[in-house]
């Protein structure tokens, strides 16, 4: 069964509009100008190592900043709303019997009400949160060695270059949603496996790729070979 681990900001919830008011409010403390909707246009086009080469804040200060920018927004996550259609994704992907995380540079106590609002906690069984700014293939193998996954098991869905990237690293399939922050052409450029512009688009890849790890399983069995157990394993979410 497929193992889909998504990004959170983005991908399953609409923060951009709330993220950009943060940070611009936050400008003057951090000495960094305001983000105007033509720079962030012109963001949205690069890599990760092109937004951290255009930042105006010190290196040593976006941990700092990141947190600020979770506990506002955690203070924000009532007014925040899922992309239109994706709930209903969402449900269909748990039903089909894929297991489903969340792994987010977010922090859970953020995550976790906006899931139950939206109806969507009990789809996810795992949610992993706090991740570094550069933290996400770590958790990636973090999770794998938790759960004693293969990288072919895992299909990984965020909105950045840098969740391209992360999985990537790991050597696991990721489907780029075209919604979120980095546009389409800058998640073209790294090379997604799957590269989606609709909700309705991810569940047909989500399918496509669980047709192929059942091809790919039958390909390898040899007559005789018992079926064995799925690799994944239920813990407790942290």
């Amino acid at each position: 069964m497929t193992v889909l681990i998504f990004d959170f900001d983005g991908t399953i919830a609409d923060t951009l509009e709330t993220i950009v008011a943060i940070t611009n409010r936050l400008a003057s403390q951090y000495d960094y100008p305001q983000t105007t909707p033509e720079r962030l246009k012109y963001l949205r086009a690069l890599s990760t190592a092109e937004l951290l080469a255009q930042s105006h804040v010190p290196l040593f200060q976006v941990p700092f900043l990141m947190r600020r920018v979770r506990r506002e927004l955690h203070q924000d996550v009532d007014s925040i709303q899922t992309f239109h259609h994706l709930s209903d994704v969402l449900m269909a992907l748990a039903a089909d019997g894929h297991t489903i995380m969340v792994a987010s540079s977010n922090a859970p106590s953020t995550i976790r009400p906006f899931l139950e609002r939206h109806d969507l906690g009990q789809v996810f069984s795992q949610i992993y949160g706090n991740i570094g700014l550069l933290g996400k293939a770590r958790s990636l193998r973090r999770i794998m060695r938790r759960h004693r996954l293969l990288p072919e098991e895992i299909l990984y869905i965020g909105d950045e270059t840098r969740d391209i990237e992360a999985a990537h690293c790991q050597g696991v399939a990721v489907a780029a949603v075209s919604w979120g922050f980095s546009d389409r052409t800058a998640l073209e450029a790294q090379g997604p496996t799957f590269l989606v512009d609709t909700p309705e688009e991810l569940y047909q890849a989500v399918g496509e790729f669980h047709r192929s790890q059942r091809w790919s399983f039958f390909m390898s069995s040899k007559p005789g070979d018992r079926a064995e157990t799925p690799s994944y394993v239920h813990h407790a979410a942290d």
